[in-house]
């Protein structure tokens, strides 16, 4: 796997790696550099891919101070239903629209 995208995010590294034509956004915690971190998405263009990691980022900012956090591939907080990371990282979800998802829970 090679990495094409990473940046920096609460702690944790967001990356865009590519593998066999596909390219995986994943998370990884700082202190857990030798690891491939959880893959979170599957793309088939790398620009797609790159746009969803940066968003990703800005989603999970907006989340963390809805009081939500990341736990196997979705947000979650206490008595409020799952949301799937795939939700946010769709094209037409600006971060006013995630933040009322986020408190409409």
């Amino acid at each position: 796997m090679k990495v094409k995208h990473s940046i920096k995010c609460h702690g944790s590294e967001v990356m865009v790696r590519e593998e066999g034509g596909k390219y995986h956004l994943s998370i990884q915690a700082a202190t857990n550099p030798l690891g491939f971190g959880n893959v979170l998405e599957t793309f088939s263009d790398k620009e797609e891919a790159i746009r969803a990691a940066e968003q990703f980022c800005k989603m999970l900012s907006a989340a963390k101070e809805c009081g939500y956090y990341l736990d196997n591939g979705h947000f979650v907080k206490p008595e409020r239903e799952r949301i799937p990371v795939t939700f946010c990282l769709k094209e037409h979800i600006t971060e006013d629209l995630w933040i009322e998802h986020l408190n409409r829970g």
